[in-house]
């Protein structure tokens, strides 16, 4: 079995590869999807140093996860998965995560 959690700050490459993964008919029937909450992290900061409490800049920071589940891997689905993530063509947005048991 494998897992593969994905975090990102785009939605739009998360579903990119999700469709991706989905459209492959080598790797249809072995995959499960699970889409986290998305997670906020929240920011203030001062615009001036001069001026305490009064102008503050609030920004905000959302990450997008998801879980990919494989039911059982064989080694030439494994190296499919692995052509298909590189040949993604924005990988770098997205972080991956790899646990195999």
């Amino acid at each position: 079995m494998l897992r593969i959690y994905i975090k990102t700050y785009n939605s739009l490459l998360l579903n990119q590869m999700i469709q991706q993964l989905k459209n492959n008919p080598k790797l249809k029937t072995l995959v499960n999807f699970t889409l986290l909450p998305a997670k906020y992290k929240n920011f203030v900061v001062k615009k001036s140093p001069h001026v305490f409490g009064r102008s503050k800049e609030k920004y905000y920071l959302k990450t997008y996860s998801c879980v990919i589940i494989f039911k059982y891997i064989r080694k030439k689905d494994l190296i499919s998965l692995f052509k298909l993530v590189r040949l993604f063509k924005y990988r770098e947005g997205l972080g991956f995560k790899f646990i195999i048991f």
